[in-house]
């Protein structure tokens, strides 16, 4: 037996993505705001955009790589295949210090790397946009 992910079910985890991000551009503007409850609030909504985030991941990004790269005729040196590592590479560093923020391990300078991250994780929709536009049928 063959499992494909079905294409709404990828259409429904690029729509988490960006509804993920919208809402953290909106988390962004709360952290600038640095009070009490604009603080609190900013944490709220930014655990909120990577929660989403990580349903995309978890549901759809991970098994659809596995299926990619399970199937013998994929080439790793594809323009396909390219892209999707530079994705996964810059998403990983991404995810993994949004979820240390998401569990209160701050790193130091905190700033700095919240600023990295939000780096990280834009440059990593682009590039999962630019996946999922250029996927083989």
């Amino acid at each position: 037996m063959n499992f494909v992910i079905p294409p709404l079910l990828e259409q429904e985890s690029l729509t988490l993505v960006f509804v993920g991000l919208g809402i953290a551009i909106i988390g962004m503007a709360f952290g600038k705001i640095k009070n009490k409850d604009s603080l609190q609030l900013h944490r709220w909504i930014m655990t909120g955009a990577v929660s989403l985030n990580m349903i995309a991941i978890g549901v759809v990004m991970i098994p659809s790589l596995y299926l990619f790269y399970s199937n013998a005729n994929n080439s790793l040196t594809s323009s396909f295949s390219i892209i999707q590592i530079i994705h996964v590479v810059a998403g990983f560093p991404a995810g993994m210090l949004a979820l240390l923020f998401v569990f209160n391990d701050l790193p130091q300078p905190a700033k700095r790397w919240m600023r990295l991250t939000a780096a990280l994780w834009i440059l990593s929709v682009a590039l999962g946009a630019i996946v999922y536009f250029t996927m083989p049928s």
